[in-house]
């Protein structure tokens, strides 16, 4: 089935999300019994615990002597399967940052009309980090969709990609903010703005949560026979928990989202004094309602 992992981030928890699902699942590896602590001697020792008696041989998944037993009886290999247990946001902060500014300035005698316009390239990030994941073993990669809402000034972005079972780094997309054209600005003989392109800078962290346990049964051989067979199917879980042993792992990965969002161009005269706004979102790039 796979396991996905979806997000969405927005500039706060009210327009931001995530949702992780799916699971994992394959015979037990030996790696895993050490994990589990069902290796051989373990095993039987907890067979004992929960049967009465300790076996003479017992198995977690094929092939066995006898014609494997499992093929011959029809009974379920010991696997492990991974799941998701939990996906939550664990905070999201936002700072404004001017990503660029550019000087406009009317060196004529004559009143003259500017394209103030302004943009550049800001990147948006996604950083993983786990806790311990190499006790267990998963083959297949994990699905990761992380949409930016807002992205620039009212779009959307999305970046996809794929890692393996515990793969930390990060990976990135460049987008563009700010507008291109359209932001006009009217200056007089000798006057000058500045153009300054600002943007919010968030960062949102996620934890996933995952979850290992088993599921099958241990094929048990007793010779001489015991409870008049040589050959018992015992439920896994039962026996580890007759042994008090654990019978879940949980994995953790932290995601770390960087983003920019509701970007703007501000027009500010040499003393600082706003004269103007111009949001990305706003196609006809009007000023917002200050008049140059």
């Amino acid at each position: 089935m796979g396991i996905e992992i979806s997000v969405n981030a927005g500039s706060d928890t009210a327009t931001s999300s995530v949702n992780a699902s799916g699971s994992v699942q394959h015979i037990i590896t030996d790696k895993e019994r050490t994990t589990f602590s069902i290796q051989d001697g373990g095993l039987k020792d907890a067979v004992n615990k929960y049967f009465g008696k300790r076996p003479n041989d017992a198995y977690l998944h094929s092939p066995t002597p006898w014609d494997d037993l499992y093929k011959t009886y029809g009974w379920p290999e010991v696997e492990t399967v991974l799941v998701v247990q939990s996906a939550t946001i664990r905070g999201i902060t936002s700072e404004p940052v001017i990503v660029a500014t550019k000087t406009f300035s009317n060196s004529s005698s004559k009143k003259a009309t500017f394209d103030a316009s302004i943009s550049d390239q800001v990147t948006n990030t996604v950083e993983s980090n786990w806790s311990q994941t190499d006790t267990i073993e998963v083959g297949q990669k994990f699905t990761y969709n992380v949409s930016f809402l807002g992205a620039g000034g009212g779009g959307e972005t999305s970046m996809s990609y794929s890692h393996s079972w515990g793969q930390g780094g990060s990976e990135s997309k460049s987008i563009t903010v700010g507008s291109s054209s359209g932001v006009k600005v009217e200056l007089e003989p000798g006057e000058s703005v500045e153009a300054q392109l600002t943007a919010s800078r968030g960062v949102m962290k996620v934890r996933i949560v995952y979850k290992a346990y088993l599921i099958g049964s241990t094929a048990i051989n007793y010779n001489p026979t015991y409870k008049d067979h040589h050959f018992w199917a015992l439920g896994i879980g039962g026996v580890m928990g007759a042994a008090s042993l654990p019978t879940t792992r949980e994995y953790t990965e932290d995601i770390e989202i960087g983003y920019y969002s509701n970007s703007k161009i501000e027009l500010r005269d040499p003393a600082g004094q706003l004269k103007g706004m111009f949001f990305e979102a706003d196609k006809a790039a009007v000023a917002d309602n200050v008049a140059l």
